[in-house]
């Protein structure tokens, strides 16, 4: 696991904004201006929804309070490419971070997994993801990075993504012999609300 893990804030847009630099400057400007230590941002757009999740990065994510999140919103809705589109704000304290085998390529796509999970359960959901999840995934051909998230204020409550080099990576046998082991099958019984999204990366630029 990585010794600098950093958190930050997701917007979620119902829309699959534009791959413009117009676009990405009006974000990395907004993260300048509503994030305090802002570290990055990035953009990705659904393949499949009118979806796009923001990111914005915090050096420090304990600066990240109730004032950053209403600030990102208000700002968010004063973007062109944004007006008028539904924003929602959650903020994301970091869990696991670490490198992919396939780290040395390049990420187009960015996998999302959200869910709840029934309380007494919540546990080993974790344990098996920091022990056994994320490690095996991050180590399948293809996975750029292996990250994950908590939203300590609602719901979903994880967040679990990853960047790839290729959409394909997840049907390959190596990926699907991680998701379906004796603990997997323990585990996954008890998600609740689970979502599960493909994006293309728009952008992710360092501030």
């Amino acid at each position: 696991m990585s010794a600098a893990l950093t958190g930050g804030v997701l917007l979620k847009c119902a829309l699959r904004a534009p791959s413009s630099p117009a676009f990405q400057r009006s974000v990395a400007e907004l993260a300048r201006k509503r994030m305090p230590l802002a570290e990055s941002a990035a953009a990705h757009a659904a393949l499949d929804l009118e979806e796009t999740y923001l990111y914005v990065f915090s050096r420090e994510p304990g600066a990240i309070d109730s004032a950053v999140l209403s600030g990102l919103l208000e700002g968010a809705a004063g973007l062109p490419e944004l007006k008028g589109v539904k924003v929602a704000a959650a903020k994301l304290l970091p869990l696991f971070d670490v490198a992919g085998v396939s780290h040395r390529e390049a990420a187009p796509f960015h996998y999302v997994v959200e869910m709840d999970v029934v309380a007494e359960h919540e546990a080993d959901l974790n344990a098996w993801y920091d022990e056994e999840h994320m490690p095996g995934l991050a180590g399948c051909p293809g996975s750029v990075r292996a990250r994950r998230f908590r939203n300590p204020d609602g719901s979903p409550r994880y967040h679990s993504c990853y960047d790839l080099a290729r959409t394909e990576t997840l049907g390959s046998p190596p990926w699907l012999a991680v998701r379906y082991t004796k603990w997997s099958d323990r585990v996954r019984p008890h998600f609740r609300n689970a979502k599960r999204t493909m994006f293309r990366r728009l952008f992710e630029i360092a501030l």
